[in-house]
This record gives C-alpha cells, sequence and structure tokens, in this order.
C-alpha cells in the first residue's frame, strides 16, 4: 500500500485572519490610560473600548451635527472608524459592538480551543471570505477527511508569527502522531514589515525566530535545520531553511547556506543506496514556465539567491522530489536528469494563476515516487 504525502503551503494565518499588507484596523494609535481631549468612552465589549465624539460643524464641534466614533482594541489600536448623525447614535454603537464580536470570533487563539463545525465556519465566511484563519479550516477539513500519512508545510504557516497555535490544534491528528512536518517561509521569520504593522506589534527576526522554535519543538522537530525524518516506503524527508534574509529592504529573497548543504550531504550518507530522497524548502528552486516557452517569470524580491547552487546540489545527490511554496503558484516542474519540482499555491488564498487553493497528494511506494495529483480544498459544501 502506498505512502501518502499531504503537501500545502502559505496557510498565512494571523490573528484575526487579516494580512499584514492589508493595513485592516491599523490607521492610528492612542496611548491608553490618557484622555484624548474631545474623545470620550461609550462602550466596552470584551475589553475592546467604543469612543465618540461631537462631529465638527462650521465652528466647533456639536453634537446636533452627529459623531464620530471610534473602535480600539485592548493595545489602543483603532480597529475601526464610523460616523452617524445624531439620530444614528445607537446603531453606530450597536455595529461597533457586533464588529468586535465578529472579529473576536475569529481571533487565532479562540479559534483553536476545539475544532468549529463546517456551518459555523462556511457562516462566518459568508462575512469575511479572505479570512485565513476561516479559509485555513477548509484545508484542515479536507485534511481530516482524507487522511494523508503525512503533511509537510513549506513555509509562511503564519502571517507575522503569529496563529501557530492554530495550526498545531487543527492538524492535530499529524502533531500527535509526530507526522506534520513544517519548515519556516519569510512571513514567518523576517522581521515585521515596518510600514504596515505598528510599531509595538513588529517583531524582529530574532523574536520571530523564537516562535518559530516554539512551534518547531510542538511537532517534535529540531528549531534549526537541516533535519531528516524517516517515512516509511524507503523514502525520507529533508528539511532545509531558504530564509537568509536579503540585505535589500522590502525584498523576500532566499538562500540556504552552504554550511547546511554540507550538513545534509553528510547526514544522508547514513541511508542506503536506493532511498527515496525528498526536501522541502520554502523559497522555489527552478522558475515555472511562463505560457510553455521556459522563460522565468518576473520575480522581483521573490528569488532564492543561490538557486543555481541548491540545484546542482539535489541533482548531484540524487533526490526525487522537491517540495516548495512561496510564490503562491501551483505547478510541478520535472528538468532532464534532475529532481521533480513540486510548488504548492497558498492553501487559503489560492494560486495566482486564478485556480482555487489546493494541496498535492504525493504517493510514493517502495522507494518510488508514483503519483503527484492536485486536490481542491473546496470552496463551498
Amino acid at each position: 500500500m502506498a505512502l501518502v504525502i499531504a503537501h500545502l503551503s502559505d496557510t498565512h494565518v494571523s490573528r484575526f485572519g487579516e494580512h499584514v499588507t492589508s493595513l485592516r484596523g491599523r490607521r492610528l494609535r492612542t496611548p491608553l490610560g490618557k484622555p484624548d481631549g474631545e474623545w470620550e468612552p461609550v462602550d466596552e465589549v470584551e475589553g475592546w473600548r467604543v469612543e465618540r465624539r461631537a462631529r465638527r460643524g462650521l465652528r466647533s464641534r456639536d453634537p446636533s451635527n452627529g459623531y464620530s466614533y471610534r473602535l480600539l482594541d485592548e493595545s489602543g489600536y483603532v480597529q475601526e472608524k464610523r460616523k452617524a448623525d445624531r439620530d444614528g447614535d445607537a446603531a453606530a454603537r450597536a455595529g461597533l459592538a457586533e464588529l468586535v464580536r465578529r472579529r473576536k470570533s475569529t481571533e487565532s487563539s479562540r479559534l483553536a480551543e476545539s475544532f468549529p463545525s463546517e456551518q459555523a465556519v462556511e457562516a462566518r465566511l459568508e462575512i469575511d471570505p479572505a479570512n485565513t484563519n476561516l479559509l485555513f479550516h477548509r484545508a484542515a477539513r479536507t485534511l481530516r477527511d482524507d487522511a494523508p500519512d503525512w503533511v509537510v508545510l513549506s513555509g509562511d504557516v503564519t502571517d507575522d508569527g503569529v496563529g501557530y497555535e492554530l495550526v498545531a490544534s487543527w492538524l492535530g491528528p499529524w502533531v500527535e502522531k509526530r507526522r506534520l512536518l513544517a519548515i519556516p517561509g519569510n512571513h514567518d521569520v523576517y522581521d515585521s514589515p515596518s510600514l504596515v504593522v505598528p510599531a509595538p506589534d513588529r517583531k524582529d527576526r530574532h523574536r520571530k525566530r523564537v516562535l518559530w522554535g516554539a512551534f518547531a519543538l510542538d511537532l517534535g522537530l529540531p528549531t534549526a535545520t537541516p533535519w531528516v525524518r524517516e517515512l516509511g516506503e524507503g523514502a525520507v524527508m529533508c528539511g532545509l531553511d531558504s530564509c537568509i534574509p536579503p540585505r535589500t529592504p522590502f525584498s523576500a529573497s532566499g538562500e540556504v547556506s552552504a554550511e547546511a548543504l554540507w550538513a545534509l550531504e553528510a547526514d544522508l550518507e547514513r541511508f542506503p543506496p536506493g532511498t527515496c530522497r525528498l526536501a522541502m524548502l520554502h523559497h522555489h528552486v527552478v522558475n515555472p514556465p511562463l505560457r510553455g516557452v521556459g522563460r522565468a517569470p518576473w520575480q522581483i524580491g521573490m528569488r532564492l539567491r543561490n538557486a543555481e547552487g541548491v540545484f546542482e546540489f539535489l541533482a548531484r545527490n540524487g533526490f526525487a522530489c522537491i517540495f516548495n511554496g512561496h510564490r503562491h503558484v501551483g505547478y510541478r516542474y520535472h528538468p532532464a536528469h534532475a529532481p521533480l519540482f513540486v510548488s504548492a499555491p497558498s492553501a487559503t488564498m489560492g494560486c495566482r494563476s486564478g485556480a482555487q487553493p489546493f494541496y498535492w497528494r504525493v504517493e510514493i511506494e517502495k522507494g518510488q515516487v508514483v503519483s503527484v495529483r492536485e486536490r481542491p480544498f473546496p470552496a463551498t459544501r
């Protein structure tokens, strides 16, 4: 019976299922505990504060002109701003209270407490269809139904180092068996982008490495790569970290260190000839063909800086298949006399080609890769 591996990538879970690039709910900051002149607190909902002030008229602020409202989270960030006339005061306050409850319901730590029903999550997705925490439920649900032997996550597990507990919880069946394998992506371990993440919420690469290390330990993995895991059916999986930050600001490119390749080559000597060698890393080693003509796609700031050397290493050492994510593009490419390269799209945001999210279902039998097929995460059920 064949060994089945599910390869997915770029789940991008976060605190509320938002993206760091969206600027959602992060427009300004009011220090907590300090009065702010014209703003007065009017409600508190699950630790978040609703404040209002009279809207400006021709000469001054006058309640007869209605109110401006703002919703502040427990850290003092404005999550929402609204305006209402005097008669709409109650409706505006009720609307902000409902927003708190809705946003809190998708918080990663709260969702991680249990595995919600399909109906509950799909109902929330009708209101918030781009929420990656909720979309990850579809991925986890499909994997639970398909029950592969191993699950492989090739990076960008989180959007900014927050939400690992959700992934570990909803993929719990594989965590418990120590059959969830993961390596970091640039979103997991690079500095938070300064232009879109408020200063108190930013995490530098050292802090993010600590958070990643805790997640890796929960999975029973080393906190650093390379590592090798025996999968069964004569196959081993090698984890490589391609997330060495570039010197160029705002770039998401990566590199695999020469030391890591040397260490992996030495480690592989303990396995007998004929072992099916697989590897996983975040950045892509080979580019997808563009419109069938073999040209590399536009990829400023996305490349693996030493791709040529990594490709030569993998080919020389007889690897059968390489798994990556990063580009949010799903493709498989098998150059002559080289490994098969399998790139997964984002499991929550889909493929840049326009295809819906999917994972790769890979079957291995007697030391051979015998099948590589797409398995979609359904948009609805």
